[in-house]
């Protein structure tokens, strides 16, 4: 065989550019095979086995680079690169600063070292590495977009738009810049622009696994569950070895009920990075919708080791801990709630209440609490009210949702109820509703307020008509963009068979898109028009004679209003509603109804039906 000619090299280089990675690899073996000490094929094989995903050869093949030649910058940051993104960061960062040590002024190793630094969480240091690279070079994209990414990780979010889009107008082929970039718009809520960024880098780059996991990931916020598992699955079949699509893929596995499934991905994940905290948070999410509380809380443990601080493992954790019971822990981890991003904290300017049990914190001080997520949650703690009360507050403020406030301002120990976004008046402390079992250390046996605590305003003109039948009101569909609504809400088809019992006059107390569900049923009225707040549904609630409904606000303002109310409950419910059990220590006047399986409300609705014909 004739050795391969500078002719030969030239066309691998050209194939090797042109994407044309298995015509250049085969010229490069040539060239090995000939020229076994030949440090510069070595880099260029290496290079090439790393695009092609083969990264232990590559890494091999680099090795071999650099002993051949000690003063090999551009061998070095081609292994630093490979050894950051297989997430060796110490060892990637010595490459680099062996490749600057050699050329001060290699931009490339410059914007590459920034990076390295960047997932360090040395932004200072980072963001002064990229400043280099982009004064040696303004025209390196790849600097631009490296500083687009220390910008987003600062959260400067705009800041890093500017810098990827930057990137892509030096180099409009940039993929990880565009994926950095749609990304990006996607946690700015412009979803319509990040969905168009990423299908361009999927259509540019069919064979890029981080292409499909971007896109993914954006129709994965987007609830686009089916889509979204086809994306990552798609960047796993690319890349088998891809642990974090491997991880996303589990994870829109879980949120369709395919628990099994998902967890042979985790474990699949948990192999490849067996240090990644992340995955083993999210395993435990899977765990706990199979109700394997258990393991659920080995899995955040593990992850805690690895991470004493990862926000999702103690609040994943803190959710295992509720549901089976254990208040004191459980909510204590429930106040890692404000690391998260769902989660944003507000009336900083004014101090947290810090003791639930210190009275002369509070006495002849005022007080603000404030709802923070959904309508049930301030329904279940306004219950605290009366023991704040208690400690002596010269005032007690609630803001809370407008449609909230008339009903909450008849509860005696509130002296003054505002909507978010109306002024306040001043006040000496504030807290968060949903911290105040965590304040008052509660248990299962401390759970304060005895029912009914919440008092239903009259309404006349919500007069319901009288006579001998039983008044049922029904409540089959939550608010859609809570994330499990399509486990908690059911089609109000699945009722049909309870809308036939006898001797019943049934009334709707759905509200919102879902309303709508019973037009043309002659079977129920509907209440909707007239319910335009809780007080509302309240006066029609105190006249019925039992309320069936999901896990919604209507369940839990049943049980404030001490009411009885049969609660339809998915197969993996809510913390709140605990396992195995048909009672509420929250509520005793309601009844829980489970799925024996997911999606199964056939069983939940004869159950309900049997209980009503034989009382």
């Amino acid at each position: 065989m004739p050795a391969p000619s500078e002719i030969d090299l030239n066309r691998a280089l050209s194939a090797h550019q042109a994407g044309r990675l298995t015509e250049a690899e085969e010229i490069y073996r040539k060239f090995i095979e000939a020229t076994p000490d030949n440090a510069d094929i070595c880099h260029l094989l290496g290079a090439l086995l790393h695009q092609k995903g083969n990264l232990k050869q590559a890494e091999q093949f680099l090795n071999q680079a650099v002993k051949l030649d000690p003063q090999f910058p551009e061998a070095y940051n081609s292994r630093g690169i490979l050894r950051k993104e297989a997430g060796r960061l110490a060892q990637a960062e010595q490459d680099f600063r062996a490749a600057l040590k050699e050329v001060p002024d290699f931009p490339q190793a410059l914007t590459n070292l920034a990076d390295t630094l960047r997932l360090s969480g040395d932004f200072e240091a980072a963001r002064g590495y990229c400043a280099q690279a982009i004064k040696l070079a303004p025209d390196l994209a790849p600097a631009h977009n490296n500083l687009g990414a220390i910008e987003r990780d600062l959260s400067n979010l705009e800041h890093a738009c500017r810098a990827f889009q930057k990137a892509l107008d030096l180099d409009a082929n940039l993929v990880d810049a565009r994926i950095n970039s749609a990304a990006t718009l996607n946690t700015l809520n412009r979803t319509d622009e990040a969905l168009k960024q990423a299908q361009i880098v999927v259509q540019s780059a069919p064979d890029y696994a981080p292409a499909h996991n971007c896109l993914g990931l954006i129709y994965f916020d987007q609830g686009n569950m089916a889509a979204a598992q086809q994306s990552f699955q798609t960047a796993t079949e690319i890349n088998p070895t891809y642990g974090e699509a491997h991880n996303n893929l589990a994870n829109s596995l879980t949120r369709l009920n395919k628990s099994e499934n998902a967890l042979s991905h985790f474990e699949v994940a948990m192999k490849i990075e067996p240090e990644n905290a992340d995955f083993r948070a999210n395993q435990a999410a899977a765990l706990q919708a199979q109700n394997d509380i258990r393991s659920a809380l080995h899995a955040c443990e593990k992850a805690l080791l690895i991470r004493p601080d990862h926000a999702d493992a103690h609040w994943n954790r803190g959710l295992a801990r509720l549901i089976s019971g254990d208040l004191v822990a459980g909510f204590e981890d429930y106040e890692w709630r404000w690391q998260l991003p769902e989660f944003s904290r507000r009336h900083l300017d004014h101090p947290i209440w810090p003791d639930g049990k210190n009275t002369a914190e509070l006495a002849g001080k005022t007080l603000l609490i404030h709802s923070e997520q959904g309508y049930g949650d301030t329904l279940q703690f306004i219950r605290y009210a009366r023991q704040i009360s208690d400690l002596g507050p010269k005032q007690l403020l609630l803001e809370t949702h407008e449609s909230l406030r008339h009903l909450l301002a008849s509860i005696p120990e509130i002296d003054q109820v505002f909507v978010r976004g109306e002024d306040l008046p001043d006040f000496d402390y504030h807290l968060p509703i949903l911290s105040l079992p965590h304040f008052f250390q509660t248990t299962l046996d401390t759970i304060p307020g005895s029912t009914p605590y919440l008092t239903a305003p009259e309404q006349p003109d919500l007069k319901l008509a009288d006579g001998p039948e039983a008044k049922i009101g029904l409540v089959w569909a939550g608010r859609p963009s809570h994330k499990n609504d399509r486990n908690r809400s059911l089609p109000f088809e699945a009722m049909a068979d309870l809308l036939n019992m006898s001797e019943t006059n049934f009334y709707s107390l759905q509200i919102g898109e879902r309303a709508t569900d019973i037009e043309g049923d002659p079977r129920i009225v509907d209440l909707s028009p007239q319910l335009v707040d809780f007080a509302a549904t309240a006066a029609v609630i105190n006249q019925l004679d039992l309320v069936i409904s999901v896990d919604t606000a209507v369940a839990h303002l049943a049980g404030a209003l001490a009411k009885t109310c049969c609660v339809l409950l998915p197969y993996a419910p809510d913390w709140r509603w605990l396992l195995d059990r048909k009672d509420s220590p929250w509520y005793p006047s309601l009844t829980l109804y489970r799925q024996s399986a997911p999606g199964d409300w056939k069983s939940v609705i004869d159950c309900i039906i049997e209980d009503r014909l034989s009382a």
